[in-house]
């Protein structure tokens, strides 16, 4: 075969440089472009606070156990430990969220660890642990004074058990706290009056309750003027969640939810406690089952927050009428006792009931439904007692 021309081989080359340049690049590992990492969402990359000298990352929760033990804190890693198993327990329970643990460190200031607000189980020397039922959510510590904060468990290296490592608590100065003032009045103006503010847990909402927080974290106790007029400092900002209590002997309480921006002063104006509403119990008190005949129906007043005895000789109460803020729940501590719910209507027509024709229960609490008419078997004591409790009625002044 004769050799093209030089100048037909390069019109040749030409010619077919477009096809040779339109083959897809290779697909081996050295010509793959690095993947690109996607950041972390913005409100989960906070800088997570440094105690003073430590500047090194936190160490794996195991090593933290060994070093509390090697330094003869044995009891500490040990409740340590034993709040981790539980919180791995329940997250294998619900099948989702994230265990960690860290410890609150103060860096100055009258601060106390003890009144320190975590999401979890605060065990001794700031040592906490947590189960974060989103992963995504920040673990937040509030200590009132302080600045509040938050850390995301997504800026470390994922374990069983992630180490939060120490987390630095710095007071606010003043200026930068919030203020809250008002007056606290009782209808019976002699009676000694109290008042508390709490750092509690969870979103800003109206509080119903009528009773102390269930979780509450820094207890501060409000100082009263002797007209009641008050004005405490000190209140950390935003996103710190606070509720005031109010209360006084023989009193409702009252609450009021709070969330102040830095450097601001909040008017309560007044707050008024009354006397609790009375409610009218109406009963009949046997040694034997129903039917009652010739019942003798007695009646009785009470207050919310009050237990009820039908017969004063007898051990332990008939009921205890606690406030809730989903509804009022009738108590029954006092076991063994088998309970019936009859229905609405009068207590006499309840009184010749057939205790074969009616379902029991063995209920430690049910919910309270004024006007209901219950049957109660007192095994313990050997008493029946049929009740109604009905609507409640202003006290009188």
């Amino acid at each position: 075969m004769s050799l093209l021309r030089p100048r037909v081989a390069l019109l040749l080359a030409l010619s077919l440089a477009p096809d040779v340049l339109a083959q897809p690049a290779s697909s081996s590992p050295q010509n793959l472009a690095p993947p690109r990492l996607l950041a972390a969402p913005r409100e989960n990359r906070l800088p997570l606070p440094k105690t003073p000298g430590k500047d090194t990352p936190p160490v794996p929760f195991e090593d933290v156990l060994t070093k509390l033990r090697k330094s003869g804190k044995v009891a500490t890693a040990q409740r340590l430990l034993n709040a981790a198993n539980a919180a791995k327990a329940e997250k294998q329970k619900q099948g989702k969220g994230q265990v960690v643990a860290g410890r609150a460190v103060i860096t100055k200031g009258p601060g106390k660890l003890e009144q320190l607000l975590v999401p979890g189980t605060l065990v001794e020397d700031g040592w906490f642990v947590a189960l974060m039922e989103d992963p995504k959510q920040l673990v937040s510590l509030r200590l009132h004074g302080y600045e509040p904060v938050g850390v995301s468990p997504l800026a470390f290296p994922q374990k069983d058990v992630i180490h939060l490592g120490d987390i630095a608590l710095n007071p606010l100065p003043p200026e930068k706290t919030g203020t809250v003032k008002g007056r606290v009045l009782a209808s019976e103006p002699k009676t000694p009056l109290q008042a508390y503010a709490f750092i509690v847990p969870g979103n800003v909402a109206a509080s119903s309750g009528k009773g102390e927080p269930a979780r509450p974290g820094a207890k501060v106790e409000v100082k009263l003027q002797p007209d009641g007029s008050f004005q405490l400092g000190g209140f950390t900002p935003r996103p710190a969640r606070y509720e005031l209590w109010f209360k006084a002997a023989g009193h409702e309480p009252q609450s009021q939810t709070l969330n102040l921006a830095a450097g601001t002063t909040q008017d309560l104006g007044e707050i008024r406690l009354s006397k609790p509403s009375k409610l009218r119990v109406r009963y009949v008190l046997s040694n034997t089952p129903p039917p009652f005949q010739n019942a003798q129906v007695r009646e009785a007043q009470i207050s919310e927050n009050q237990s009820f005895k039908a017969d004063p000789a007898m051990k332990g109460d008939t009921f205890f009428l606690q406030p809730r803020p989903g509804g009022d729940r009738l108590k029954f501590a006092t076991q063994p006792t088998r309970l019936a719910s009859l229905g609405q209507g009068k207590l006499e027509d309840y009184a010749s009931v057939d205790p074969a024709s009616v379902k029991f229960a063995v209920p430690y609490e049910v919910p309270f439904e004024p006007g209901r008419v219950y049957l109660v078997d007192h095994r313990a004591a050997e008493r029946w007692v049929l009740f109604q409790v009905e609507g409640s009625a202003p006290a009188k002044k």
